[in-house]
């Protein structure tokens, strides 16, 4: 008699062993029994389905599919490639595209086998693999961006280069040092597509160095204005600057290369016209203003301009071209000071970008 009880419950413990292990995966859990319903339905699968389990128990395999079926973007596919995969003697995966969200999802097939019954039904483990698609997708588009990007300056410094090379022309000094000077301008744009990679990298690693320091900001804005002033001919620049600032804690060169990126694209995009670059105070912050006036961001575009690579289909982008990566990399850099960064625009009105930057706990005015 004491036996039995203590084999019944260990029987009991392992169940709950079992139904804690099955309750706790990661991944969503469909279990089908021989006449394939649903006898099994796990949280996971109750979150990746948007289905609660108390609604599967009992449906056949058919209506699952159609549940499923309806948020796939190729749904009589979908439910076609469920179907062999649940009558199939071997173990088998298929991997579907669904929307409302929008996302993908692998399910593994395998066959359930008890000691006593080797025909008890089916088994489908279910991943949502988006984010892996989304990396996938991402290192394609950076491959292509990168290449396409590195090839036209390469293109421009061997032309050139082979050009002053020849042995059968005598150029002038004046053409030799116009060849030497665009050789130059190109390589320097080659170095700043590979520090961009590079920030990018170590933002994403959450690896980005900074050094901080009490630093005055007002004469920082005005040496980058001085910079990018030599470098248009078609834009003027209006500061609107107080009279003194307070100390900011930040790292100068990082502040400065997210002013140079903000400052570069006003001068990229837009084909002429006035650029002017604000500051001001606001509560524990001083929040820096760059506004142009160009095109201007369609409203559904302002969150997604900082993503990686992201780029507006319109005629200012395809004419300057561009990785991508200089307000992504500004974003990392003004969030990793503990400070934020955003756009205001109206289409042919042109745009304003801000970023805010905490004020220094000990801080005196410049």
């Amino acid at each position: 008699m004491k036996n039995e009880l203590e084999s019944g419950q260990s029987l009991t413990l392992d169940a709950r062993w079992h139904e804690s292990a099955i309750y706790s995966l990661r991944d969503g859990l469909i279990l089908f029994d021989q006449d394939h319903r649903v006898a099994l339905w796990n949280p996971r699968a109750e979150e990746i389905f948007k289905r609660r389990a108390s609604e599967t128990i009992g449906a056949d395999a058919d209506q699952v599919w159609e549940w499923i079926g309806a948020h796939a973007i190729n749904s009589d596919s979908a439910r076609a490639q469920l179907t062999r995969a649940l009558k199939a003697d071997v173990p088998s995966n298929i991997e579907l595209e669904l929307d409302a969200p929008h996302r993908y999802i692998s399910a593994r097939f395998f066959a359930l086998t008890l000691p006593y019954d080797s025909n008890f039904g089916v088994g489908v483990l279910v991943r949502d693999i988006t984010r892996e698609r989304e990396a996938d997708a991402m290192k394609s588009q950076l491959l292509s961006t990168v290449s396409h990007e590195l090839r036209t300056p390469l293109a421009s410094i061997k032309g050139f280069a082979t050009t002053l090379l020849r042995q059968d022309v005598k150029w002038d000094e004046k053409t030799q040092r116009d060849f030497l000077r665009i050789i130059e301008e190109e390589t320097d744009r080659l170095t700043e597509i590979i520090d961009h990679l590079l920030d990018m990298s170590q933002i994403e690693a959450g690896a980005l160095r900074i050094a901080k320091e009490p630093m005055q900001l007002r004469a920082l804005i005005r040496e980058v204005v001085d910079e990018m002033r030599m470098r248009t001919e078609a834009h003027w620049f209006v500061m609107d600057l107080p009279a003194e600032l307070p100390r900011i804690f930040a790292d100068p060169r990082r502040v400065r290369q997210v002013l140079h990126n903000l400052i570069e694209n006003a001068i990229k995009y837009t084909q002429g016209g006035q650029i002017s670059v604000g500051c001001e105070i606001e509560k524990d912050q001083v929040v820096v203003s760059i506004s142009d006036q160009g095109d201007g961001i369609p409203s559904e575009f302002t969150e997604k301009i900082f993503e990686r690579f992201f780029q507006m289909d319109g005629k200012s982008t395809r004419r300057v071209g561009g990785a991508g990566l200089g307000l992504s990399i500004s974003r990392g850099i003004v969030e990793a000071h503990g400070g934020r960064i955003w756009v205001e625009s109206k289409l042919g009105l042109g745009s304003t970008f801000r970023f805010a930057l905490p004020i220094a706990a000990t801080s005196a005015s410049e």
